[in-house]
């Protein structure tokens, strides 16, 4: 019963992993960010992390625990989202910004409670 609860919750914060990838790739032209106008060329850390989450939510969500290093590398790579966002001389828009962080964050944390329910199982 144990292992069926561990594998729901990481297939479920896979999901939520894909699904922010999914968010990242498409606010820019979905809310008009000055980026999407200029070919993305401001987004492309952004858009390339995301891409790499996506495919990690995928191995979490159909494989949640056949592969336990997936955890800490999405906990990681959310990191260098906020890190990406947070970074100084961008010239970007507030609305990138906090995209970029919310999306993070909910990697972050889903990655997270995810890793910490399966370290106490």
């Amino acid at each position: 019963m144990g292992d069926l609860h561990g594998r729901t919750v990481e297939s479920r914060a896979g999901v939520a992993a894909f699904l922010a990838g999914v968010w990242l790739i498409a606010a820019p032209p979905v809310l008009h960010f000055s980026a999407a106008t200029h070919a993305f060329r401001p987004y492309w850390w952004s858009m390339g992390l995301a891409v790499v989450l996506m495919l990690l939510g995928m191995v979490r969500a159909m494989a949640p625990l056949d592969v336990p290093f997936v955890q800490p590398l999405s906990i990681a790579l959310a990191l260098w989202l906020i890190i990406v966002a947070l970074r100084a001389g961008d010239g970007g828009l507030w609305a990138v910004w906090l995209n970029q962080l919310i999306a993070a964050a909910v990697i972050a944390l889903s990655a997270g409670l995810a890793l910490l329910i399966s370290m106490r199982r």
